[in-house]
């Protein structure tokens, strides 16, 4: 068979929502006598509540719902002392009464005395999954006469005014049964308005899933509705509810759902009416009607649509006024126009609804349903019924997480601080700690004129070839400008070059230079005296004499070098070159630079002095 996709895009959304609904759940006890398999509230043989709590639950739930019936469930209803008086007192606040019962407790005589009491209708629960005394081991078509003697009970001693609906949990094993359920409730459509199926859930211990209740984990084995033996069960969707409908009835289509709070298309609540005998079902009511029977039922009675007594669904005939506004109307009286016996007989119309409770997704979301009609007054608060019991054991609704491991979520930030740590070291290292001691290129050409302090020749050519070159490539990308601003970060290597024009003469100081350069300015009178030699030197009125003595005086001079050479470093610093620039910034350039350029003055006069005195021998010779 051709299986037909269900629609909901063209069915009417149930406008029912949680503060304006068509139904609010009500259980005075949690006692009842017998055991079901789809149960979800835990049998409490204490479980009868004071009538005083329960019409105080009431108020409060008149102050927060606005709502066309109260569901008196449990527990078993029929077994509460109060039953009668609690059904007179909700139809006295303008409340429908319906009792939702196993009917193991029914008698003829409650059914008058709850009808007399203003009870509007009954829904039994009836399946083969119950353990019912005398019916052990019954199908669901053995269970057919209990439906039928429950379904005659009420309508003859509620004399047709209450209205009679039966529940089926329906599970995998008895999802071939919906045909024959079907077929009887259309045989008995004069007396049975609505056909429940309620498909079956169960909590389950799935290895896959971590529960939590309250951010702690939680054991579902714990809840009533762990069933071990249905661990395995998987679960049905209304889908296939109407495709096994349809295996009886080809024509069936639902005209208006309830949709899930995780998913728009799921059908939590699927309602079907169709219009019909017991001979025949002439067609079936679209979504158009479904909206007006909620509209119209809100306009004048100010609630939404759900129960109603057998009256309003007897004789669709009445509303024939209505088939110029509404196809489905038109298809069903033009059926009833080649029929004209069945105009002296009442058509009924009759409900087939399909609920399907929560629907765990892979991802541990649960799908409930959105604005459900069986919400409960729970410690101040309106929750679903079906999951009362996680509130009572864990405090909270139980929330489930799929078990996964994250891969590598943590390695991705670990390689880019390595590569962080790679560059740091590399402008540290790469910066002028070694190109400092470019200062000293300026040696270069002391190497020539002055063959005295060897150890210069020996510094100057390592620097030289090495230092040249790379500190003008190393720096000129950074500061092309001017090469100066990096000596503000070589103070740190200062303490390098400074020792190395020390080291020129003497390699032993080079821990000294730096506080030298530090007291420089105060060996500056020093200069002054030489300069006061200078020009004696260049006086060529004494030359002889005096030339001949410094010859042996400068011999001797080298050795105590260490002492006068920090006074000549000073010394033409401030002549060449001004003096703020060593005060400031680049005291150790300038100390090396001009170090060596005075000391080359110096040889440079003294060796004009030897010849100025072979000259002066040659000339007094000559005189």
């Amino acid at each position: 068979m051709l299986k037909r996709p269900l629609t909901p895009e063209t069915y009417y959304r149930l406008p029912w929502n949680l503060a304006d609904n068509a139904i609010t759940w009500l259980e005075p006890t949690t006692k009842c006598n017998l055991y079901c398999e789809g149960c979800y509230r835990e049998n409490d043989p204490f479980g009868h509540k004071p009538l005083a709590d329960v019409i105080r639950d009431l108020e409060r739930v008149k102050q927060m719902r606005r709502t066309d019936g109260i569901s008196i469930a449990g527990g078993e209803p029929l077994i509460y002392p109060d039953i009668v008086p609690l059904v007179r007192y909700v139809a006295a606040q303008g409340w429908k009464p319906i009792i939702n019962s196993n009917g193991q407790a029914l008698t003829p005589e409650l059914v008058r005395e709850l009808a007399a009491a203003g009870l509007v209708g009954f829904t039994m629960h009836v399946d083969s999954h119950q353990v019912r005394p005398g019916w052990k081991g019954a199908s669901e078509k053995d269970l057919n006469a209990l439906r039928l003697k429950l379904a005659e009970m009420i309508h003859e001693h509620g004399e047709g005014k209450v209205s009679c609906s039966f529940n089926a949990t329906i599970y995998r094993d008895t999802l071939s049964e919906i045909p024959m359920l079907t077929r009887w409730a259309h045989e008995h459509i004069d007396i049975v308005q609505t056909m429940v199926y309620i498909l079956f859930r169960s909590a389950r211990k799935r290895s896959n899933f971590d529960v939590f209740a309250n951010g702690r984990p939680a054991d579902v084995g714990d809840l009533v509705y762990q069933l071990d033996k249905q661990e395995q069960h998987e679960d049905i969707d209304s889908q296939e509810i109407a495709d096994a409908i349809r295996l009886a009835y080809p024509e069936h289509e639902p005209c208006s759902y309830l949709n899930g709070t995780e998913d728009s298309r799921s059908m939590k609540w699927l309602l079907t009416l169709r219009a019909g005998n017991k001979d025949e079902i002439i067609g079936y009511l679209d979504a158009k009607f479904a909206e007006w029977m909620q509209i119209f039922h809100h306009l004048f009675f100010g609630t939404y649509l759900a129960y109603t007594r057998p009256c309003w669904t007897a004789w669709l005939q009445k509303l024939i006024f209505l088939t110029p506004f509404n196809k489905s109307l038109r298809q069903i009286f033009g059926k009833l126009l080649t029929r004209p016996k069945m105009w002296t007989k009442p058509v009924h119309i009759q409900s087939i609804m399909v609920i399907q409770p929560c629907d765990l997704f892979d991802d541990g979301r649960q799908n409930m349903c959105d604005g459900c009609p069986d919400a409960i007054f729970y410690k101040d608060k309106l929750v679903w019924s079906c999951r009362v019991d996680e509130l009572e054991k864990f405090g909270a609704f139980i929330q489930c997480a799929p078990r996964s491991c994250c891969g590598g979520g943590t390695c991705a930030p670990q390689p880019a601080p390595a590569p962080e740590a790679a560059k740091a070291p590399e402008p540290a290292a790469a910066p002028a700690p070694e190109p400092t001691p470019v200062p000293e290129p300026t040696p270069a050409p002391e190497p020539a004129p002055t063959p005295v302090p060897q150890a210069e020749p020996v510094q100057a050519p390592e620097p030289t070839p090495e230092p040249a070159p790379a500190p003008e490539a190393v720096i000129a990308p950074e500061p092309t400008p001017e090469p100066q601003p990096e000596p503000v970060q070589t103070p740190e290597p200062t303490p390098e070059p400074a020792p190395v024009p020390e080291a020129v003469i003497e390699p032993e100081p080079t821990p000294e230079p730096q506080p030298e350069p530090v007291q420089v300015p105060e060996p500056a009178p020093v200069p002054a005296p030489r300069q006061d030699t200078a020009p004696a030197t260049k006086g060529m009125t004494e030359p002889a004499v005096k030339v001949m003595t410094p010859p042996a005086v400068v011999a001797p001079e080298p050795t105590p070098a260490p002492a006068p050479e920090p006074t000549p470093a000073p010394a033409p610093e401030p002549t060449p070159e001004p003096t703020p620039e060593p005060a400031k910034a680049a005291p150790a350039k300038a100390a090396p630079v001009k170090v060596a350029q005075p000391a080359a003055d110096k040889p440079a006069k003294a060796a004009p002095a030897k010849k100025s005195g072979k000259a002066a021998k040659k000339k007094s010779k000559a005189r």
